[in-house]
């Protein structure tokens, strides 16, 4: 006797967290129909208190991706006639854009929906003066600071859902974070730093213009 009784408080524990489970033996046994059943999704740990930090971080690769391809366009017109310059401003537009719809997918992964309209305050955005046709260095400055930005960015998200907190610890999220963005974001950020420096020194020799068409060539060849 006491071994059901000891079987049934713990199907009845289990039955309390399985949130879908209630969900539908209520719906049917008050005869309620689908839209009763709110808990059967795929969201699980911190996903309902994640969502709006993704979707904004979504929405950054986004608008880092257009404003990476309007550089890349400023390069490429006849009077600048950069195509190396070209080639890494379309190539980090590309790799944003595609680290958007990883991160969309990820969302719905999680049970979520992308929402467009999420957006947390940006104050590099509003430091930017809106323009892109800016000289060679200046546009490696910016991709410099643009991409520190998005690592920062994945290092607070990562650094909330590590911490254990209530209602937010969700180590699933740190790791995808880890392995398709924190490593990534390194090796652009050291990249981009390295062309900056070279190119730094290369304009100070007599003659500036000379060196940044040898610099833009060697884009040209790497990129």
């Amino acid at each position: 006797m006491k071994v059901v009784v000891v079987f049934c408080s713990i199907f009845a524990v289990c039955v309390a967290f399985e949130s879908c489970y209630t969900d539908v033996v209520e719906a049917c046994n008050n005869k309620g129909g689908a839209s009763d059943i709110k808990h059967c999704d795929a969201k699980y740990g911190a996903a309902n208190m994640i969502m709006y930090d993704l979707q904004s971080f979504a929405n950054d690769h986004i608008t880092r991706s257009f404003q990476y391809l309007l550089t890349a366009t400023h390069f490429d017109n006849y009077e600048k006639n950069r195509e190396g310059f070209t080639k890494l401003f379309r190539k980090l537009s590309d790799t944003a854009w595609e680290d958007g719809i990883k991160l969309i997918k990820y969302i719905t992964k999680r049970g979520g929906q992308m929402n467009f309209s999420s957006r947390k305050q940006d104050k590099l955005l509003e430091k930017e003066s809106g323009t892109y046709e800016i000289h060679e260095l200046g546009s490696l400055s910016r991709a410099l600071d643009v991409e520190k930005s998005l690592a920062e960015e994945a290092h607070n998200i990562h650094s909330e859902v590590m911490r254990r907190r209530e209602n937010y610890h969700d180590p699933e999220v740190g790791a995808y974070l880890e392995d398709e963005f924190l490593h990534r974001e390194a090796d652009r950020i050291r990249e981009l730093a390295g062309y900056f420096n070279d190119l730094e020194h290369l304009v100070e020799a007599k003659d500036p213009s000379l060196s940044v068409f040898l610099f833009d060539e060697h884009l040209n060849s790497i990129v």
